[in-house]
């Protein structure tokens, strides 16, 4: 699959299934209409979803490269990702937040498509924390990837 394919794919998700909701975990837009993102991410590239979540994309795409490579910098169509992270406040338990995935349609315009909870949903839209900064100081480790068989991006070097 090209990457020109996988944004022609996520930008029809955008304009016409406005009636998937966010719901952390969903899997199938099918039965009850709730993805998160990873599975709108599974949902595109045609793929069931199962336990491969945010983490094990990130983690696939900077390790074993069985799914996933890593790409210096955003490509419109490639896969924006983070993972998750561990918050300690004092006196309080610590919290997990989730990592996030999406779809990068403009670099410079800095907008991505995706399933969350902020836009209730599937969207296209601005996503500045995805692409500030070089490429080595990204706030939350945002990495981008491609499906390892995608033709004519250069890899991580």
């Amino acid at each position: 699959m090209t990457l020109d394919e996988i944004l022609l794919i996520a930008q029809n998700w955008a304009k016409r299934r406005r009636d998937i909701t966010y719901q952390m975990g969903g899997q199938d837009s099918r039965q009850n209409g709730r993805l998160d993102c990873s599975a709108f991410l599974w949902v595109v590239l045609g793929e069931a979803k199962r336990d491969r979540n945010t983490d094990w994309i990130r983690a696939d795409a900077v390790g074993r490269q069985s799914k996933f490579r890593q790409i210096p910098e955003p490509v419109p169509g490639c896969i924006a990702v983070y993972g998750g992270r561990w918050e300690q406040v004092p006196g309080k338990p610590a919290r997990r937040h989730a990592g996030h995935v999406g779809i990068v349609v403009d670099p410079v315009k800095k907008t991505a498509i995706d399933c969350s909870s902020s836009q209730n949903g599937i969207r296209l839209h601005r996503q500045p924390v995805l692409f500030d900064g070089p490429s080595d100081k990204r706030p939350n480790g945002v990495i981008f990837c491609v499906p390892k068989e995608t033709p004519d991006v250069a890899p991580v070097a």
